[in-house]
């Protein structure tokens, strides 16, 4: 990995992150643009113009698409654990540059967690906690190096992500209300979240890369063919899912009170709502899914083979 660690930090060099902001901030009419086309696909192309048409074979463009995004997501994955580990154990955070902290004008988050050389009182830097994860907010804590190409690389693929659904009203697969719900949320929350105040990013940011590292060679694997051996495996991804959404209701609703509180938390307030109206209707719709597919169904394929016998 050391020429793709290479190769990734000769990318992120090159990024001016604060301009990246601004572009972001300016051209937000690119991700409403997406969902008008978006929910034309889902609400007009599936039923309407696919109805009556016949179903793409898409099986060669599946494999090369869920492959893609799998790989996509575990490099993701592979370089956020480590800095979201660092960001909660680090004695002192790396790729802070201790002049570019405003002490003075720091917020009281941030304040609480500056690193001080105990004899001459000269600050090292921030040091890492759960805290520092989720309310300490700096830029160079988040948009700077490897982790923070990532994060920017996490923000944008959310619109391409959206080829998910193409490929089923193309292949004329049903569409559930979680599909594509789903795919317009994260991608909206994403990009506001890029111009918002939101440490606890690196934590939606790393877990979906990694759900999502399992969950696409999963479809990567189904698309070669391999669907009935590895269906056992289909729970173990929901409830990842669930997982994933249990952390980050708790970080939002948790993050949301500290905002509110003498001690205070580095977020955008309106995000840290929308955040938390987001992981808490994921979590009741993913758990719904679960305990449709997963633990009803057996029961009425017992009844409905009982009333066979009968």
């Amino acid at each position: 990995m050391d020429l793709v660690t290479h190769q990734l930090q000769s990318m992120a060099d090159k990024i001016n992150f604060p301009e990246l902001e601004v572009w972001v901030e300016d051209y937000v009419d690119i991700p409403i643009v997406a969902v008008a086309a978006y929910l034309w696909l889902v609400m007009y192309v599936h039923p309407k113009i696919m109805k009556d048409r016949p179903a793409f074979n898409l099986k060669g463009l599946n494999m090369i698409w869920n492959l893609l995004l799998t790989v996509f997501s575990f490099v993701g994955a592979f370089y956020c654990i480590p800095r979201l580990y660092e960001l909660l154990t680090a004695d002192v955070v790396s790729l802070v540059d201790v002049g570019a902290i405003d002490v003075q004008n720091a917020s009281p988050s941030l304040r609480r967690h500056l690193v001080y050389d105990a004899e001459n009182k000269k600050l090292l830097g921030i040091e890492g906690s759960f805290e520092t994860s989720t309310c300490v907010y700096h830029p160079m804590l988040y948009r700077r190096g490897v982790s923070g190409l990532l994060s920017v690389a996490f923000m944008f693929s959310k619109i391409p992500e959206m080829l998910d659904t193409v490929f089923l009203v193309l292949q004329k697969k049903p569409l559930v209300f979680l599909h594509w719900y789903h795919h317009i949320t994260v991608m909206l929350y994403c990009w506001h979240s890029w111009i918002s105040v939101v440490p606890s990013g690196i934590w939606f940011t790393t877990m979906n890369y990694f759900v999502h590292t399992v969950m696409y060679f999963y479809y990567f694997l189904a698309s070669c063919g391999y669907g009935k051996a590895i269906r056992p495996v289909a729970p173990l991804i929901t409830f990842l899912q669930i997982a994933q959404m249990v952390v980050g209701t708790f970080i939002t609703v948790l993050t949301f009170f500290k905002a509110h509180t003498a001690g205070g938390c580095d977020v955008n307030i309106a995000n840290n709502k929308l955040a938390i109206i987001m992981y808490a209707s994921y979590f009741y719709l993913f758990a719904q899914f679960f305990v449709k597919r997963y633990l009803t169904k057996p029961a009425k394929k017992a009844e409905t083979a009982a009333k066979k016998v009968e």
